[in-house]
């Protein structure tokens, strides 16, 4: 039986981080990219890969033809649930057996976050196709810091809408390894599984982490949403999703602290980061 893995979303920051473990594995995978410029730092590490785009059917339905597995990761986009759900009804029509789809916390048919809405749609879909699956919804990611690299590097400052609040954010190289159990692993089909980092931290926890790694006093700086919204806005988010970010940081602002899942540990039996190590990991950047 075939047994190769397809890997969508493979040249992301968890994309990539997964794209290394299964280097130093003995899976059989290859990695879809969009263009030659995605493919060529993947070809010259040895990876095997194939053109292709999510919506572009009759070149995926040739892609999926020899594909046991396949793993599940988009850009955020209005067109995500047309794009993953064609994705699904493909992968059914090819004899696909497997997919396993990272999703969000948040996931929630009917929310008024779009983000939140869409995942949950998809899964409604995937669990609904008959496929064998698994959906992994994933807490905020400590990578996603690198947004504030800006304020950080001009300011030594965090600007962010969230209050005092401690959330489980996870770095995405755990979610990566996370990905890697559940695409060689078959006794954890058929679940949903909600990972989180170790800990419930707050925004300050985060800069005392920063500001031991980097050496120089780096501090949290609370705003009101209104303000968060209209800065990445300015960034040159699109307006759905600033929206969805700043209703996101003000759900979470309303608990004090949200405690961490064991979810990760039924997965996978590594050590996970903690933000003292992706601060210590990533203190280059900032």
């Amino acid at each position: 039986m075939n047994d190769q893995i397809l890997i969508i979303g493979g040249t992301g920051t968890t994309g990539r981080s997964l794209v290394e473990l299964l280097k130093s594995s003995d899976a059989n995978y290859k990695v879809m990219v969009r263009n030659y410029a995605k493919a060529a730092p993947l070809q010259a590490e040895g990876v095997s890969t194939v053109m292709g785009e999510l919506g572009d059917w009759p070149v995926i339905e040739s892609i999926l033809n020899d594909i046991d597995t396949v793993f599940l990761l988009s850009s955020p986009s209005p067109t995500k649930v047309e794009e993953q759900n064609g994705l699904i009804d493909q992968a059914v029509k090819a004899g696909v057996r497997k997919i396993v789809k990272i999703s969000a916390v948040i996931a929630d048919v009917g929310s008024h976050i779009h983000l939140a809405d869409w995942h949950g749609t998809i899964e409604n879909h995937l669990i609904a196709s008959g496929l064998d699956y698994i959906i992994l919804r994933p807490h905020s990611f400590m990578q996603n810091m690198l947004m504030h690299l800006g304020s950080i590097k001009g300011q030594n400052s965090i600007y962010e809408s969230m209050g005092t609040a401690k959330i489980p954010m996870i770095d995405t190289r755990d979610v990566a390894q996370a990905s890697f159990d559940c695409l060689i692993r078959n006794n954890l089909n058929n679940n949903t599984y909600v990972i989180t980092g170790p800990e419930a931290i707050s925004y300050d926890d985060v800069a005392n982490a920063l500001s031991k790694a980097t050496g120089r006093q780096i501090n949290y700086i609370p705003v009101p949403s209104e303000a968060h919204n209209q800065g990445m806005k300015t960034a040159g988010l699109p307006d759905w999703l600033a929206d969805d970010l700043t209703f996101m940081s003000k759900n979470w602002g309303q608990k004090e602290v949200h405690q961490p899942t064991s979810d990760f540990k039924k997965i996978s039996r590594t050590q996970q980061y903690d933000i003292d190590r992706f601060a210590k990991d990533y203190a280059g950047y900032f």
